[in-house]
């Protein structure tokens, strides 16, 4: 009977340390989707995780490229490590520091931390360096007029995490059949992970004139970033991971809770990006109006035009209904808003309140 009570106790110790486990998995389950489904409520509220998910920004920014306007960008595996590596040698050079990159076939996104003056720079370098690219390798007509760069400003911490997850699974989003950190154009198993054991080469072991050809730069570039036997510098080296997990995602629980962004969050910030070209796109229409019928008129450009002359091509286009935003016309023709506004006995609309 001993033996037997004593058989019966393993088998009630076993099914209790069972139920232990089955019991901790169904609460992080439980956490990790109450995370994910209250997660807009529990942001505005500021409760979360004891954080404040409103909490300002002010040094952050989501860059990225227009894939519609290419067929395709980074084509070839060259095409793509020159992309993985422009980034973060612009960004350097810019004073920027990387949080956050992917390529795709046709466009790019990163996101960057420092003041907007540098990012309107990295902006330029970028397209003057893709433009150069492939000049070099002969397909300069490809996207000489088809590279166009976007910055948004990121506003709080939520955002910003929103934004890095955003990017770190567009692979995913686009079809890739993996998980994202091993996408190779991407930031690969940096956040809440540990260093890759594996050894990689440091750009210090290579001598000036060598790093200038790899890298295509003649900037000093930090002599402790690693790059890998393709030449493709390693993300681990240049991603700021401290302000990462100091500041982005303190926790791989809380990275989770992040990663598992509901697809209504990623559409709408896909639908936002792919407005703001629009909005872009229509306004260089608009652009060249104005100038062909201040050239028709006028014989010069807008810009060179007196405030009168400027009023009476505003007051052509607008009757024309070739935009429906007082705003956008007035920036376009150089002329104060509110006193186009005025002119055209317009009321400030729903759609000028939204022009940035």
């Amino acid at each position: 009977m001993g033996g037997k009570r004593h058989l019966i106790g393993k088998k009630e110790i076993k099914k209790s340390a069972s139920w232990t486990l089955v019991m901790a998995f169904i609460r992080f389950i439980r956490v990790t989707t109450f995370e994910t489904d209250n997660f807009s409520h529990l942001c505005k509220k500021g409760k979360m995780i004891g954080n404040d998910y409103s909490k300002p920004v002010n040094d952050c920014f989501h860059v990225y490229s227009d894939g519609t306007r290419l067929e395709v960008l980074f084509e070839t595996e060259e095409d793509c490590i020159f992309g993985m590596n422009l980034i973060p040698i612009v960004a350097f050079n810019c004073n920027l520091t990387v949080l956050c990159l992917e390529i795709m076939k046709t466009h790019l996104h990163t996101i960057l931390r420092g003041n907007a003056m540098n990012i309107q720079k990295f902006k330029g370098e970028i397209k003057r360096q893709i433009v150069k690219y492939f000049s070099s390798t002969g397909r300069r007509d490809m996207v000489e007029n088809s590279i166009w760069i976007e910055a948004d400003a990121i506003k709080t911490e939520e955002e910003l995490r929103r934004k890095i997850i955003y990017v770190f699974r567009n692979c995913t989003e686009a079809g890739y059949p993996y998980l994202p950190e091993n996408y190779r154009w991407g930031p690969g198993p940096v956040y809440c992970q540990k260093r890759p054991e594996k050894k990689y080469k440091i750009i210090s072991t290579l001598s000036t004139r060598s790093q200038a050809r790899m890298f295509r730069t003649n900037a000093v570039l930090p002599q402790d970033w690693e790059y890998d036997d393709y030449g493709m510098l390693v993300p681990a080296s240049y991603i700021d991971l401290q302000f990462i997990n100091q500041r982005v995602f303190s926790s791989p629980r809380q990275f989770i809770a992040f990663l598992n962004v509901k697809k209504n969050d990623l559409v709408e910030m896909e639908a936002a990006d792919a407005k703001k070209f629009l909005v872009r796109r229509e306004e260089d229409v608009i652009r060249k109006e104005v100038n062909n019928l201040a050239k028709l008129k006028y014989g010069v450009p807008v810009k060179k035009l007196r405030q009168a002359a400027k009023v009476d091509i505003a007051t052509d286009i607008w009757r024309s209904r070739k935009t429906y935003s007082v705003k956008q016309l007035a920036r376009l023709c150089g002329l104060n808003a509110d006193l186009l506004r005025t002119i055209l006995h317009q009321p400030m609309t729903s759609l000028d309140d939204s022009e940035s």
